[in-house]
């Protein structure tokens, strides 16, 4: 089962008018944007990435001066 794609249409298509959000699948999704007939009513966005820890561990670094926070100026 293929998964359903959100199109706008920029023209008048098989009895749907122009500017109608229709539901069809990908390859007519694809079609449709390939010809300039339609395009993407819901662009993908890109996936966020949540940041990567920092590994707290350093080889060789003396633990004492790693946890030591910077002195606050006031």
């Amino acid at each position: 089962m293929s998964s359903q794609e959100r199109i706008r249409l920029s023209s008048d298509w098989r009895g749907y008018r122009a500017s109608e959000i229709i539901m069809v699948n990908k390859v007519v999704a694809n079609a449709l944007v390939g010809q300039g007939i339609g395009v993407y009513a819901n662009p993908k966005k890109p996936v966020e990435k949540e940041p990567k820890k920092m590994n707290k561990d350093i080889k060789g670094a003396p633990k004492d001066k790693m946890l030591k926070s910077a002195p606050v100026t006031k």
